[in-house]
């Protein structure tokens, strides 16, 4: 694993971990991450090239921080929550199956928990309170809005779960042709895109929530088997979402352009077609749409609030 600084590409820290890695998490600061893998969890600070074992033999999916001074980490069957220095404050009791991934709910005060069965959301405090929002598959990925209101699983079986955190209350969208492994929620909470298709779907939880709408379809500019959906991120501060196609494309677009159940295409190409994208990720200050591809190549790219590359 390598840290790079984004304003000039130079090479920060370099850390070995045995085994690989499925997961990186930064802080909001950036001076932290928390890296995943099948064999356990560390946390690194690039800066002093400090690296600290979290957990040690159990596959670990995800890490998210909820702040710069607390994260949450999947371990195996079970949760736990890290304050910056790496100490653990709590751990869950065990889930009936391995922790797919996770979410935070508006704040540290609860989490959101997706395994084989259904979501638990769990409050990470002692004699915490658990509810179970029951569902018979395979949850590959979890997404809240950041109010805690809505949580959204994208599964194994092609579809997505839209369960309210406060409400006995599950919709779900079917349909797809390929499962749901992607799923997330703008900064405000009004739009949620997910994968699962030859097109991003973004759907509109304004008001009511999304009963009875239909998404937004994201295309790519490249009508080919290579165009399918990389990745994609959601703008800091704007509803603007940049996606990464395998044609090596990087678009952005408005979904509150879009209509519903039809097809948007790109307000900005910010690179043309290249080798495979692999994953994007905003940063926020200044704002740069940082990119890696196939290659082993990484671009910051200077992005206005407009979306004017």
């Amino acid at each position: 694993m390598s840290a790079l600084s984004a304003m000039d590409g130079t090479l920060v820290s370099r850390t070995r971990i045995d085994g690989g890695l499925v997961w990186g998490a930064v802080d909001p600061r950036g001076r932290r991450v928390v890296l995943t893998g099948p064999f356990g969890a560390w946390l690194w600070e690039p800066h002093t090239a400090n690296l600290t074992s979290l957990s040690e033999g159990q596959w670990c999916a995800r890490a998210y921080w909820v702040s710069e001074e607390r994260f949450a980490v999947a371990i195996g069957r079970s949760i736990a929550v890290f304050n910056r220095a790496g100490d653990r404050l709590w751990t869950s009791d065990q889930y009936a199956s391995t922790v797919t991934d996770l979410a935070w709910l508006g704040g540290w005060h609860k989490l959101a928990v997706a395994s084989y069965g259904g979501v638990n959301i769990v409050e990470p405090r002692s004699a915490g309170v658990v509810t179970h929002m029951p569902f018979k598959g395979s949850l590959l990925a979890i997404a809240a809005s950041p109010n805690g209101r809505w949580i959204v699983s994208g599964n194994q079986d092609s579809t997505l779960q839209v369960f309210r955190s406060d409400k006995d209350t599950r919709l779900e969208m079917e349909g797809y042709p390929f499962k749901i492994s992607r799923v997330a929620f703008d900064s405000m909470g009004r739009y949620l895109a997910n994968d699962g298709a030859p097109e991003v779907s973004v759907w509109d939880f304004g008001g009511n929530g999304p009963r009875g709408r239909a998404p937004v379809l994201l295309t790519s500019a490249t009508e080919s088997e290579g165009a399918d959906i990389a990745d994609f991120a959601w703008h800091p501060s704007q509803p603007m979402l940049a996606v990464g196609w395998g044609s090596g494309e990087v678009l952005l677009y408005m979904p509150s352009k879009g209509t519903e159940g039809k097809p948007l295409s790109a307000i900005r190409e910010v690179l043309g077609s290249g080798p495979d994208i692999r994953a994007l990720h905003w940063h926020a200050d200044p704002l740069l749409l940082l990119v890696a591809d196939s290659e082993g190549s990484v671009f910051a790219l200077d992005v206005d609030e407009e979306g004017t590359p």
